[in-house]
């Protein structure tokens, strides 16, 4: 491949890459103690950074959270509990129970760099 290719493919890659963080939304589960595994997932607004999953007795919590109130006062006093487990993640679906996904855009660009490290060889 020649130079011009070589920069044609990097162009490629950079563009990309911008694509997966632009417009790009933390997806969590979002239930209030579900009958059994919480399956309704949203796509978090933007100032909400981070997926909370809460446990007050018998009460489960999922939803998105600001990751900066993270803490036991914040998430205590925004549920009405005064006694609780919690867990904040920045991953998608990650307040799940062992639910991980790789979102779309991540698996493009990661190809994308495969096929352009097998060119290069």
């Amino acid at each position: 491949m020649g130079s011009k290719g070589r920069l044609v493919l990097l162009g490629l890659l950079l563009f990309l890459a911008a694509l997966c963080h632009s417009g790009y939304s933390l997806q969590c589960y979002t239930c209030i103690t579900p009958p059994s595994k919480c399956t309704m997932v949203s796509n978090c607004s933007q100032n909400l950074d981070a997926c909370l999953l809460a446990e007050a007795g018998s009460k489960r919590y999922y939803q998105c959270w600001k990751f900066q109130d993270c803490n036991f006062d914040h998430i205590s006093k925004s549920l009405g509990e005064k006694e609780l487990k919690y867990n904040c993640c920045q991953k998608n679906l990650c307040n799940g129970q062992g639910a991980l996904t790789l979102p779309v855009k991540t698996f493009l660009l990661v190809a994308s760099l495969l096929a352009a490290w097998n060119v290069s060889l």
